[in-house]
């Protein structure tokens, strides 16, 4: 479907003691978008949670904190549990579960502390067991200053100059120091340690020798580190055996919550209650049978508005019940096919479609793959991108991997097409033999033809070459551009038409529909007359078309778009023009595989590739050009992902996006559950 599904605005009231049951029966039906209520409505305030609120939300942050502490908070878990095992003695088993992971990670804690006490004394300690002093020796002196710390070089010399009382020790590697001077002396001890980088280091607390001290933190870090990994392996246990029914049971909470909380958007009184929302006009007749059947008259739907595709201004303030709806408000439910829908997250990666626009994901599922084959080419990268895409279509699940996997199996599909017909090449060489360059025909010494019958027509194998037809591959993707952006200009002038109406539509996009129309006519006629060197006249027919269909256009878009518009008429140059990177990107593609290809065989078969030279026979040669073709290959093949693939997003997000897709609409979410590790009792997820 090319537009959002229509929308229409319900109100829905009832007995406030019939709240708890309609918002069941709206997560059942996962059809209604709710609208917050607001504040400032007179006569009504906002509802207060259900009374399950407090004791699930009490529940859920005991999970939360269990699931930190077992490292789950980020981390997907296989298995599901149904809910009523999950139900069955909830508070016991958190209560149980808490004491255990609780404990498992407190006496883990504590190890990682003593731990990091440990090497942090033992750090301080190495400094000391260089020296042969015990630790008792370096405090505690009435008539001496005690100097210990790192320096650059031995002070001994400098220390007796300056303190000549003094006794220095010096650790073999001369950068730790201790220095016993006089109190007289000590001012001068230290202007003499300064001159050699010194950097004071206390002497640790505790007696005895450091080599003891030492090697006792050695042996109670070694018990400690015992009894980290039995700490570590137990939580791990703890975490294998527990962490179904952890993430379980938070999204089982999650799910009470948010349904308890849903009155906090809804509007009440002490009897009543109001909530406003949207529901697709198609899924209409369902919700009111289902409330009807459900509630038994206690709560009634009023169908407020169908919302219409044109925009309207100070509707709802006429009527002076509801407040202003903005467009932007309306919320858009795309209902796409299965292919089309993993084109989707590409255009939701700019923006949502508005309610009265057509979802570009369509257009993106037609042109993003040809561009992306348009610019690689090459049959021998297409079949893999085809193999890597549907391997990554089955097993990927992030919306990101699946992008990327979507555009490498339909762009792989027009790789190879476009490899296999129009430059007929594998790897940057031509399957049929060409004049001056390798090919596959000249490297195999086999025939194979520039073209093959198939039911008696003569399908080609390879049309240009794109080293070769640079001329004739930049001019074909000048007309891709300006038929590209010919669509977004008719697309553009549908919406506004069904915004606006067919007078402002005409005036703001028919009028850039001529501009491009005219100048494309006036291409023809350039090319014509400066590249082909034709003879041709001004009274040509397309140039009298294409003047008055420039000078109508320009007049038309300055009449509806005012000065701007004349600023856009370059722009508009520049966005054809940009399409030619469809050409550049295949060509320096081609040139890559050109260069290394060059490289691998005349390391394997020497200079003249037609006849096998004297390098065949040398299984080192050989091997060193298979690497060099295997790797340049891999290289152009990573290359050719991420700049075809970003320049077909680029193409479209700038030069066809621009021309009629506004976006910045509200993505549709009804109350709806969504379970990815809880069953319901019929053992059935959603």
């Amino acid at each position: 479907m090319l537009l959002p599904k229509q929308m229409t605005r319900v109100l829905i009231v009832g007995a406030r003691g019939a709240l708890k049951d309609t918002i069941e029966v709206l997560y059942q039906l996962e059809a209604a978008h709710l609208i917050d209520f607001s504040a400032e409505e007179e006569g009504f305030s906002l509802g207060a949670p259900l009374p399950e609120s407090s004791d699930a939300s009490q529940k859920l942050l005991k999970l939360r904190s269990l699931e930190k502490d077992m490292g789950l908070d980020d981390m997907d878990v296989k298995g599901q549990m149904d809910l009523v095992e999950i139900e069955k003695d909830l508070a016991s088993t958190i209560t149980g579960l808490e004491a255990e992971i609780t404990g498992a990670t407190e006496s883990k804690n504590r190890i990682a502390v003593r731990i990091n006490e440990l090497e942090a004394e033992k750090a301080v300690l190495q400094n000391f067991q260089a020296l042969p002093l015990n630790l008792e020796l370096y405090r505690d002196y009435d008539s001496l200053k005690v100097f210990t710390g790192k320096v650059r070089g031995d002070p001994s010399s400098a220390l007796k100059a300056a303190a000549p009382q003094s006794e220095v020790f010096i650790s073999d590697g001369g950068d730790f120091v201790a220095a016993f001077v006089t109190k007289a002396q000590a001012d001068e001890a230290q202007k003499a340690l300064v001159q050699f980088g010194y950097t004071e280091a206390p002497a640790p607390a505790g007696t005895g020798s450091p080599q003891q001290l030492v090697a006792k933190a050695d042996e109670e870090l070694s018990a400690l580190r015992s009894s980290m990994e039995d700490a570590v392996k137990k939580l791990g246990e703890l975490k294998d055996k527990h962490s179904t029914f952890v993430k379980a049971a938070d999204e089982h909470l999650s799910i009470i919550v948010e349904k308890a909380e849903t009155p906090l958007r809804v509007g009440t009184t002490d009897y009543t209650f109001a909530m406003d929302a949207w529901v697709p006009t198609s899924e209409m007749p369902v919700v009111e049978k289902a409330i009807a059947e459900k509630l038994a008259g206690k709560v009634h739907v009023e169908s407020l508005e169908v919302m219409s595709r044109r925009e309207a201004h100070g509707h709802h303030e006429e009527e002076g019940e509801h407040h202003e709806v903005k467009v932007e408000e309306i919320p858009s439910k795309t209902e796409n096919g299965k292919t089309v829908s993993k084109f989707e997250f590409m255009a939701r990666m700019l923006s949502t479609p508005k309610y009265r626009e057509i979802d570009p994901a369509v257009t993106m599922m037609i042109t993003i793959p040809i561009f992306f084959g348009l610019m690689v080419g090459d049959i021998g990268y297409g079949i893999p991108f085809m193999i890597l895409g549907l391997i990554g279509l089955k097993k990927c699940v992030s919306d990101e991997w699946r992008t990327i996997s979507t555009l490498l199996f339909f762009g792989g599909i027009w790789a190879t097409i476009f490899g296999l017909f129009m430059f007929g090449e594998a790897y940057g060489l031509h399957f049929a033999e060409q004049a001056h360059d390798m090919s596959w025909s000249s490297l195999l010494g086999v025939h194979i033809p520039h073209e093959i019958a198939i039911g008696g027509f003569e399908i080609p194998i390879g049309i240009y070459s794109k080293l070769h037809n640079v001329k004739e591959i930049l001019y074909m993707t000048l007309w891709i551009g300006i038929a590209h952006i010919f669509i977004g200009f008719g697309i553009g002038f549908y919406n506004k038409a069904i915004r606006f109406g067919f007078k402002h539509a005409v005036i703001e996009k028919v009028s850039w529909i001529m501009i491009l129309t005219g100048g494309a006519l006036l291409l023809l006629f350039l090319v014509d007359a400066m590249i082909r060197g034709l003879t041709v006249e001004l009274t040509d027919i397309r140039m009298l078309i294409a003047i008055p269909l420039l000078l109508v256009g320009v007049l038309m878009a300055y009449k509806g778009e005012g000065s701007g518009a004349i600023l856009e008429l370059p722009g508009l140059m520049g966005n054809i023009i940009s399409y030619t990177r469809l050409a550049a990107i295949g060509m320096s593609k081609a040139g890559l595989a050109l260069a290394f290809n060059t490289i691998a065989f005349e390391v394997m078969w020497g200079h003249d590739f037609h006849v096998i030279g004297s390098n065949s026979g040398d299984m080192i040669m050989l091997i060193a050009a298979l690497g060099i073709f295997l790797i340049g290959h891999l290289t152009i093949f990573v290359l050719a992902i991420i700049s075809a693939g970003l320049h077909s997003l680029r193409l479209h997000y700038v030069e066809f996006f621009m021309k009629f897709y506004e976006g910045g609409g509200v993505e549709f979410k009804p109350l709806k559950v969504i379970r990815k590790y809880t069953t319901d009792k019929n053992g059935v997820s959603e």
